[in-house]
C-alpha cells in the first residue's frame, strides 16, 4: 500500500510539474504571439495610412489631369499672325512698341518667339497681360523684366523686355 501511495504522490508531483512547465512555456508563447500581434497591427496601421495618402495623391492627379484635358491649345496660322495680334493689342491697350525682335519658329518645338521692349501706364500693360491671354491664338509669356522709366518725358510710366511665344501651325 506504501508503496502504491508513494506512486501515486510521484504520478501526482510530474503531473503538477508537468501542467506547471506547460503553463509557462505556453505563457512565453502567448508573449511572443502577442508582440508579433501588436507588430503586425501597428503595420496594418501604418500601411492603411500609407494607402490613404497614395489615395489622396490619386485623387488630386486624376482630377489635374481632367482639368487639363478640358485645355486646348490655340496654334496661330503663321508666324506674321501671331505677330499682328500681339502687336494689336498692344496698341489698343495703349501700350507704345519700342522694338520687336521675332526670334523666328523653333523647328524641334513649332514654337514663334517675339522679344518686345514696350513702355506705358501699370495698369494698362497688367490689362494687356490679360488682353493676351485672351487672344484666339495661345500666348505664352516666357520671361517678363518691368522697369520704372526715370526720364522726366515719362511721367512714372513703365518700361517691360517681353518675350512672348505661341505654338504655328505645322505646314
Amino acid at each position: 500500500m506504501n508503496d502504491k501511495v508513494t506512486l501515486l504522490g510521484i504520478l501526482l508531483f510530474l503531473l503538477c510539474a508537468g501542467c506547471g512547465g506547460g503553463v509557462w512555456y505556453m505563457n512565453g508563447k502567448l508573449v511572443e504571439l502577442q508582440t508579433q500581434y501588436d507588430e503586425l497591427e501597428q503595420r496594418l496601421a501604418d500601411l492603411n495610412q500609407s494607402t490613404q495618402f497614395l489615395m489622396n495623391q490619386k485623387r488630386v492627379f486624376m482630377e489635374a489631369f481632367a482639368a487639363l484635358d478640358g485645355h486646348k491649345v490655340s496654334t496661330a496660322a503663321s508666324d506674321m499672325d501671331f505677330y499682328s495680334e500681339v502687336q494689336q493689342a498692344a496698341r489698343a491697350n495703349q501700350i507704345n512698341i519700342l522694338s520687336t525682335r521675332q526670334m523666328g519658329v523653333a523647328k524641334a518645338t513649332g514654337r514663334s518667339s517675339i522679344v518686345l521692349t514696350l513702355r506705358g501706364d501699370y495698369y494698362n500693360f497688367a490689362q494687356l497681360l490679360a488682353k493676351w491671354r485672351d487672344l484666339s491664338t495661345t500666348v505664352r509669356v516666357s520671361a517678363l523684366s518691368i522697369t520704372a522709366s526715370r526720364t522726366p518725358e515719362t511721367n512714372g510710366e513703365i518700361q517691360a523686355d517681353v518675350t512672348v511665344e505661341a505654338v504655328i501651325k505645322a505646314k
